[in-house]
């Protein structure tokens, strides 16, 4: 008889410590998954960083070098699917404080600051006077240029060259408006060879050097 009534405490003491020890350890689930959060949210947001200045971005002209006329396109699906965060976190990329794309609803997160360079192509114009010779060299280094030949009578341009290498080329004679590439990462003489004299408005050149400033990428990462 004894045993039969212990049998009733035996049953309602082991209930107890199963419900003791599912609440301990879904407490301890839930502290690990707090303390593992900033972890998280401190890898994604260092990632994020690193992918978004890197040589291979679509938002970068070079390392670390922001292009500012790509930032504009830059959108909260290109963080995930381009630059890796991961789904289901919230994301916010600022320059300078001003946010250039949200993903999601981020709320106070995790937030790496760094320091890079953005750079963007200013439009400058030059003509050549010709003076003592045929060529002149461009200020500043630029990706292209617009060439608008238009002699005196009497004056016919054959070719132009960027250095070494032929740009354009009519035995008859260049006339005209004329977009050429040129290297961004040399300073570039242009030369003319032409049939009878150059002067002063014959050629007018626009090209597009890179303005610099220094600015801070903030990420800020919710997981």
């Amino acid at each position: 008889m004894r045993a039969q009534t212990e049998l009733p405490a035996i049953g309602i003491a082991f209930l107890l410590l199963t419900v003791v020890v599912i609440l301990v350890v879904g407490t301890a689930n839930t502290a690990l998954t707090s303390a593992d959060r900033p972890a998280i949210e401190q890898q994604e947001a260092a990632g994020l960083s690193d992918q978004l200045v890197s040589q291979r971005a679509s938002i970068t002209s070079r390392a670390n070098v922001l292009d500012a006329e790509a930032l504009p396109a830059l959108t909260a699906s290109d963080l995930h699917q381009e630059y890796g965060l991961s789904p289901g976190h919230d994301a916010r990329v600022q320059l300078d404080g001003d946010a250039i794309a949200v993903a999601g609803d981020p709320d106070e997160g995790t937030t790496v600051d760094r320091l890079v360079v953005v750079e963007e192509r200013v439009e400058r114009t030059l003509q050549p006077a010709f003076t003592n010779n045929r060529s002149v060299t461009l200020p500043r280094r630029t990706p292209n240029a617009t060439l608008e030949i238009d002699p005196q009578p009497g004056t016919v341009v054959r070719s132009v060259r960027a250095d070494d290498r032929i740009l354009l080329r009519n035995q008859s004679g260049l006339r005209g408006t004329f977009d050429v590439s040129l290297s961004r990462y040399e300073t570039v003489q242009l030369s003319f060879e032409t049939a009878g004299v150059l002067s002063t408005g014959d050629v007018r050149i626009v090209y597009y050097p890179a303005q610099t400033r220094k600015a801070t990428l903030r990420v800020t990462v919710d997981a």
